[in-house]
């Protein structure tokens, strides 16, 4: 009994000889509060379907690539379904070195591995490592779809191991580029990603995004985790489509004049393709996309979906199709209406021109007479702290946000000198970093893979241009050597170059 219910009874006692009358209004006074109670904790799952998953998480410092950062620990909660196995948020396990789950008001932690992982999605499936283990635990099924006003629950496990419960709504549902989403507000406070979201005793999602001031939350749909389920169950897993291509709203009357669309009432005009892409391949610039698949767009991109509404076209790429299928366009161009296929495939991070280094992976580098050549990451960016957007060079930030004005070709990179190493062969040079290579060797560069041929070919660094400066870095040759053993030995770098694979420079 809770110390609340038992206050309650006991401010309502009453002496043997009190009237029956009053205590039977008593407990009618009291039945809507027993009733609040038992709804309150009643759970839309058993418990043993929710779990509490704590990654151990060791990943390479962005900005000292040699180096790896101190061990931390991830927490989140995940769901058990089909096969006992986990559906959690990706963001808790990615990169991590070992995986545990704990039930609810259970001390005890096994150990998981993953089955697979999809940073696009935001989702991710853990297997527990031992079959026995695992009979312990109960599938949730999967709702097909919720809808705007729907009701839901948000089931999370405190710190004790109990779990609370609250209602929430749907107050709109996303078509993203990573799946379908939706909004839910509710009152509940939500610390751990990975929170199931039920509706009736169906898994209805899980969160990946809370907003405390707005107290709303961002939901991965059943409607995706059900197509990452599907995916992750028959190897290899194939991953979400993407077209990569860059969009505008057509609202204005003189551009649609100006276009040829006459009559035609929706359509959405394309910016710009991504490099190595489905749509670099058949769209151009200042194309306007009316149909996809004969679903007609809005002039905002939006299009009525049987099963959710009005939802941005994505859903049309991502969720009707997978990488490997074409998309039937129905297009404007040059004031000519026509088709084209377009080849959807898998968003690849390393094939960005910035890439995010998603998995975790050891940046590749050069450090070559104290002078540290790398390719400029989302996470290097960030490695700055909070205000990195004001911490970093302008330059570098503007690249970030702006990538295609720095290249539209697939396969290029922006390198970067990232910092100097104080020694007595870069004097001079010590202020120089988070500058954009252009040459190395008098050899123009537009990848890493750049830079290691150059210094192969011509037995080492001996010069750099950088953007926007008119005099290059150049260090003397005969000291170099003996350079690299002191600044190897002074600052602890076990290889002054780390590449991964010779590959690229084909």
């Amino acid at each position: 009994m809770s110390l609340k219910l038992f206050l309650i009874i006991k401010k309502y006692s009453f002496p043997a000889s009190s009237a029956p009358l009053a205590k039977r209004a008593v407990l009618y006074l009291l039945l809507p509060v027993f009733l609040s109670i038992a709804v309150e904790t009643a759970l839309p799952a058993d418990d043993a379907s929710i779990v509490e998953v704590i990654a151990t998480v060791q990943e390479f410092d962005p900005q000292i690539p040699w180096r790896k950062k101190p061990p931390k620990i991830r927490q989140g909660l995940g769901v058990v379904v089909e096969g006992r196995q986990i559906l959690t948020f990706d963001g808790i396990v990615r990169n991590s070195t070992l995986i545990e789950i704990r039930r609810a008001k259970a001390g005890i932690k096994l150990e998981a591995k993953m089955v697979a992982a999809d940073e696009q999605t935001g989702a991710a499936l853990l297997k527990i490592g031992d079959e026995k283990d695992a009979a312990q635990f109960k599938s949730a099924p999967i709702a097909d779809k919720v809808r705007r006003n729907d009701m839901v629950t948000i089931v999370k496990m405190d710190e004790s191991g109990q779990f609370q419960s609250d209602e929430g709504q749907v107050i709109e549902v996303i078509s993203s580029p990573h799946g379908l989403l939706f909004k839910m507000l509710t009152d509940i406070s939500i610390e751990k990603n990975g929170t199931p979201v039920f509706i009736g005793n169906m898994l209805a999602g899980i969160t990946i995004n809370y907003d405390k001031s707005a107290q709303t939350c961002l939901v991965l749909s059943g409607t995706s985790l059900k197509t990452f389920l599907a995916d992750a169950m028959t190897p290899p897993y194939s991953g979400i489509a993407w077209a990569g291509l860059a969009w505008e709203p057509l609202l204005d009357p003189a551009k649609r004049k100006y276009l040829g669309l006459g009559e035609q009432k929706g359509g959405i005009l394309v910016a710009r393709t991504v490099p190595g892409s489905g749509a670099a391949d058949v769209l151009q610039n200042e194309d306007v996309i009316i149909e996809i698949d004969g679903v007609q767009l809005d002039k905002l991109g939006y299009y009525t979906d049987p099963e959710f509404g009005r939802l941005l076209f994505s859903h049309l790429i991502n969720g009707r199709h997978a990488p490997g299928e074409n998309a039937m366009l129905t297009i404007f161009r040059n004031r000519q209406k026509t088709t084209a296929q377009m080849p959807l495939k898998r968003q690849s991070d390393i094939a960005q021109i910035i890439p995010e280094n998603t998995a975790g992976d050891q940046a590749e580098y050069l450090a070559d007479g104290g002078l540290i050549l790398r390719e400029l990451t989302g996470d290097y960016l960030r490695a700055a702290g909070n205000e990195w957007i004001i911490q970093n060079n302008p330059r570098l930030v503007y690249y970030y946000f702006n990538p295609w004005q720095f290249s539209d070709k697939a396969g290029e990179h922006v390198v970067i000198l990232s910092a100097v190493l104080p020694d007595q062969i870069n004097i001079g040079y010590h202020e120089y970093r988070d500058e954009v290579v252009t040459a190395v060797n008098g050899r123009p560069v537009r990848r890493l893979a750049d830079v290691f041929k150059a210094v192969d070919q011509d037995g080492g660094l001996k010069r750099v241009s950088l953007m926007g400066y008119g005099v290059d870095l150049v260090l003397g040759e005969k000291e170099m050597a003996e350079a690299n053993r002191r600044i190897a030995a002074n600052y602890r770098i076990p290889s002054l170059r780390h590449q991964r694979s010779q590959s690229d420079e084909n």
